[in-house]
């Protein structure tokens, strides 16, 4: 953690393809119970995502409390948000999230008790059968009029910009409302963001981008927008900072980043070793 207390950790999944001692050592690291739950992903790719956020987490608070690695237990909400298994409360001084999609897994975390803090992840992507402009008719709803004219660029940017758009916008929103621990169950329309900084860049930080909700800008909350590579970018949602923090960027970490001061909880289990390696990475 920097001096003003701010983590950005990225992992790439998408990338890793583990050996077996790696595995084993990892599925180790981690509660029974969510080892059983990764257990039943049908496809490698999505088990090494939950797998690798789980990791973060732990190393998260490992390096961030004073508690030890084996002594540090997560439960899921009724939303299904993990939180800290003491910290019901949400009083921890220390403030995470994470998220996983496409090839990454990122997490986010802030020091602070009145900290909020919230991130997405996406992958520039679609393959939902339907063309793009009916993509965006179904989801019009989940849009303020004035993100879409950013969107669709009056429709003279090419699909993919408008994707890109589309994407930056949807991880905007899902860092906010994780943040807040509301869910996309809110009306998202009311939900607005205005966008000052057009485009993105690899390893730089854009922090201009407006927040308005029911037509009033909320100025206590503040968004850094990235991209990890030239197909994924990220959205982190921060309140409670002030204004004169320095955002930081993503660490990018490689496996002994990842494993760096865990202990193992659980026995090493070959058999459930075996049954990930025989599954497929992804649909085809």
């Amino acid at each position: 953690m920097n001096s003003r207390g701010s983590v950005r950790w990225a992992f790439s999944f998408g990338s890793w393809h583990p050996t077996e001692s790696q595995f084993q050592l990892a599925a180790s690291c981690i509660q029974d119970e969510e080892k059983i739950r990764i257990g039943r992903f049908v496809f490698k790719k999505d088990a090494k995502a939950s797998l690798v956020g789980r990791l973060l987490m732990r190393k998260y608070v490992s390096e961030n409390s004073s508690l030890p690695y084996a002594g540090i237990r997560f439960g899921r909400d009724d939303r299904g948000k993990p939180y800290l298994i003491g910290d019901e409360e949400g009083k921890s001084m220390s403030n995470f999230n994470v998220s996983h999609q496409g090839n990454y897994a990122v997490l986010a975390g802030e020091s602070g008790a009145n900290v909020k803090i919230g991130i997405d992840v996406m992958k520039f992507e679609y393959s939902g059968g339907k063309t793009l402009s009916e993509f965006f008719r179904i989801m019009t709803r989940h849009f303020s009029p004035f993100e879409w004219e950013a969107i669709r660029g009056n429709n003279v940017m090419s699909d993919k910009l408008q994707l890109s758009m589309f994407c930056r916008h949807w991880s905007l929103k899902e860092s906010y409302v994780k943040a807040t621990g509301t869910g996309i169950a809110v009306d998202l329309q009311k939900i607005s963001f205005r966008v000052k900084t057009s485009e993105l860049r690899i390893g730089a930080v854009v922090t201009d981008t407006e927040l308005y909700v029911n037509g009033t800008r909320l100025e206590d909350w503040h968004f850094e927008e990235s991209l990890l590579d030239e197909n994924h970018c990220v959205a982190v949602a921060l309140n409670g900072k002030g204004k004169d923090y320095d955002p930081v960027t993503f660490k990018f970490l490689d496996f002994s980043e990842l494993m760096s001061g865990s202990k193992p909880l659980l026995c090493v289990d070959p058999v459930y070793s075996e049954n990930f390696f025989t599954k497929e990475e992804k649909p085809i």
